[in-house]
Protein backbone atom coordinates (compact mmCIF):
# COMPACT_ATOMS: atom_id res chain seq x y z
CA UNK A 1 0.00 0.00 0.00
CA UNK A 2 3.03 2.54 1.00
CA UNK A 3 4.16 1.89 -2.89
CA UNK A 4 0.71 2.18 -4.21
CA UNK A 5 0.65 5.74 -2.49
CA UNK A 6 3.77 7.05 -2.99
CA UNK A 7 3.17 5.81 -6.99
CA UNK A 8 -0.30 7.99 -7.18
CA UNK A 9 1.40 11.04 -5.08
CA UNK A 10 4.21 11.29 -7.75
CA UNK A 11 2.07 10.78 -10.54
CA UNK A 12 -0.36 14.04 -8.85
CA UNK A 13 2.70 15.88 -9.10
CA UNK A 14 4.10 14.86 -12.17
CA UNK A 15 0.96 16.52 -13.69
CA UNK A 16 0.97 19.45 -11.30
CA UNK A 17 4.52 20.14 -12.68
CA UNK A 18 2.88 19.65 -16.27
CA UNK A 19 0.02 22.03 -15.67
CA UNK A 20 2.16 24.86 -14.30
CA UNK A 21 4.47 24.60 -17.29
CA UNK A 22 1.88 24.66 -19.83
CA UNK A 23 -0.76 27.00 -17.75
CA UNK A 24 1.12 29.60 -15.65
CA UNK A 25 4.89 29.09 -17.09
CA UNK A 26 6.07 28.45 -13.88
CA UNK A 27 8.57 26.09 -12.35
CA UNK A 28 6.42 23.97 -9.61
CA UNK A 29 7.75 23.63 -5.88
CA UNK A 30 6.62 21.27 -3.68
CA UNK A 31 7.53 20.89 0.34
CA UNK A 32 6.55 18.56 2.84
CA UNK A 33 7.22 18.38 6.15
CA UNK A 34 7.14 15.97 8.83
CA UNK A 35 7.26 17.82 12.71
CA UNK A 36 6.51 16.12 15.89
CA UNK A 37 3.05 15.35 14.73
CA UNK A 38 1.75 13.02 12.65
CA UNK A 39 0.23 15.17 10.12
CA UNK A 40 2.14 15.03 7.03
CA UNK A 41 1.86 17.20 4.73
CA UNK A 42 2.86 18.00 0.60
CA UNK A 43 2.48 21.25 -1.03
CA UNK A 44 2.59 22.35 -4.52
CA UNK A 45 3.89 25.96 -5.38
CA UNK A 46 3.72 27.41 -8.80
CA UNK A 47 6.75 30.10 -8.92
CA UNK A 48 7.58 31.72 -12.40
CA UNK A 49 10.57 33.16 -13.56
CA UNK A 50 12.85 31.82 -11.64
CA UNK A 51 15.30 28.62 -12.50
CA UNK A 52 15.36 25.76 -10.29
CA UNK A 53 19.18 27.21 -9.47
CA UNK A 54 17.80 30.52 -7.86
CA UNK A 55 15.13 28.38 -6.04
CA UNK A 56 17.79 26.66 -4.25
CA UNK A 57 19.80 29.59 -3.47
CA UNK A 58 17.24 31.13 -1.75
CA UNK A 59 16.32 27.76 0.39
CA UNK A 60 20.30 27.70 1.49
CA UNK A 61 19.38 31.53 2.11
CA UNK A 62 17.12 30.85 4.80
CA UNK A 63 19.01 27.93 5.88
CA UNK A 64 21.74 29.95 6.78
CA UNK A 65 19.72 32.16 8.48
CA UNK A 66 18.68 29.64 11.20
CA UNK A 67 21.81 27.46 10.96
CA UNK A 68 20.20 24.65 9.18
CA UNK A 69 21.74 21.93 7.38
CA UNK A 70 21.29 20.89 4.21
CA UNK A 71 21.39 17.21 2.32
CA UNK A 72 20.99 18.05 -1.79
CA UNK A 73 19.41 14.85 -3.08
CA UNK A 74 19.95 14.44 -6.68
CA UNK A 75 16.90 13.26 -8.95
CA UNK A 76 16.26 9.81 -8.46
CA UNK A 77 18.36 9.35 -5.36
CA UNK A 78 16.75 7.81 -2.86
CA UNK A 79 16.29 10.16 0.39
CA UNK A 80 14.30 8.66 3.05
CA UNK A 81 16.92 6.62 3.87
CA UNK A 82 18.85 9.43 5.20
CA UNK A 83 16.32 10.14 7.35
CA UNK A 84 17.03 8.27 10.93
CA UNK A 85 14.16 6.71 12.56
CA UNK A 86 11.76 9.15 14.62
CA UNK A 87 13.71 12.55 13.19
CA UNK A 88 11.51 14.96 11.85
CA UNK A 89 12.80 16.12 8.39
CA UNK A 90 11.46 19.50 6.00
CA UNK A 91 12.10 18.44 2.23
CA UNK A 92 11.90 20.90 -0.70
CA UNK A 93 11.65 19.28 -4.43
CA UNK A 94 12.02 21.30 -7.86
CA UNK A 95 10.80 20.96 -11.28
CA UNK A 96 13.68 18.80 -12.27
CA UNK A 97 13.31 16.40 -9.03
CA UNK A 98 16.33 17.61 -7.22
CA UNK A 99 15.40 17.73 -3.48
CA UNK A 100 16.94 19.53 -0.68
CA UNK A 101 16.63 17.62 2.52
CA UNK A 102 16.71 19.78 5.98
CA UNK A 103 16.87 16.90 9.07
CA UNK A 104 15.56 18.99 12.16
CA UNK A 105 17.81 18.13 15.57
CA UNK A 106 15.96 18.19 19.16
CA UNK A 107 17.85 20.53 20.15
CA UNK A 108 16.72 23.48 17.75
CA UNK A 109 13.15 24.05 16.68
CA UNK A 110 12.83 24.36 12.89
CA UNK A 111 10.79 26.87 11.57
CA UNK A 112 6.92 25.37 11.10
CA UNK A 113 6.57 27.96 8.09
CA UNK A 114 9.92 27.82 6.67
CA UNK A 115 8.79 26.80 3.13
CA UNK A 116 6.27 29.21 2.93
CA UNK A 117 8.96 31.94 4.13
CA UNK A 118 11.33 31.07 1.34
CA UNK A 119 8.75 30.79 -1.16
CA UNK A 120 7.11 34.05 -0.43
CA UNK A 121 9.91 35.80 0.26
CA UNK A 122 10.92 38.87 -1.46
CA UNK A 123 13.58 36.66 -3.37
CA UNK A 124 10.89 34.36 -5.38
CA UNK A 125 7.39 35.65 -5.14
CA UNK A 126 7.69 38.25 -3.27
CA UNK A 127 4.23 37.69 -0.95
CA UNK A 128 5.62 38.45 2.45
CA UNK A 129 1.83 38.48 3.82
CA UNK A 130 1.89 35.09 2.82
CA UNK A 131 3.91 33.55 5.38
CA UNK A 132 1.44 33.01 7.47
CA UNK A 133 -1.29 30.83 6.67
CA UNK A 134 -3.75 32.76 8.63
CA UNK A 135 -3.50 35.54 6.25
CA UNK A 136 -4.41 33.70 3.38
CA UNK A 137 -7.43 33.10 4.65
CA UNK A 138 -10.87 33.26 2.24
CA UNK A 139 -14.27 33.53 2.31
CA UNK A 140 -16.17 29.95 1.43
CA UNK A 141 -17.41 31.52 -1.83
CA UNK A 142 -13.96 32.28 -3.10
CA UNK A 143 -12.73 29.08 -1.78
CA UNK A 144 -15.18 27.30 -3.54
CA UNK A 145 -14.56 29.50 -6.76
CA UNK A 146 -10.92 28.58 -6.59
CA UNK A 147 -11.70 24.57 -6.22
CA UNK A 148 -13.69 25.19 -9.12
CA UNK A 149 -10.87 26.82 -11.21
CA UNK A 150 -8.52 24.83 -10.43
CA UNK A 151 -11.02 21.46 -10.91
CA UNK A 152 -11.88 22.73 -14.55
CA UNK A 153 -7.97 23.87 -15.17
CA UNK A 154 -6.41 20.34 -13.70
CA UNK A 155 -8.67 18.32 -15.43
CA UNK A 156 -6.36 18.04 -18.53
CA UNK A 157 -3.68 16.94 -16.45
CA UNK A 158 -5.43 14.46 -14.29
CA UNK A 159 -3.46 11.18 -14.56
CA UNK A 160 -6.51 9.51 -12.96
CA UNK A 161 -9.13 10.61 -15.56
CA UNK A 162 -11.50 8.52 -16.74
CA UNK A 163 -12.37 8.96 -20.77
CA UNK A 164 -16.06 9.53 -20.73
CA UNK A 165 -16.04 8.90 -24.60
CA UNK A 166 -14.68 5.39 -23.34
CA UNK A 167 -17.89 3.65 -22.70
Amino acid sequence: AVVSTQSTGERFKSALRTMNRTLKKSTTVFFERSLATSHLQIQSVPVARFSVADIKDAFYTFASRYSLEVQEVPAGEPWKELIPAGCDYFLAEFENQDKLLFLCSNSARFPLQFGREVLASEVLLNMPRRVNWKSCQVSQEQEEYDVKEFRGHFQEFDPFKVDSDSD
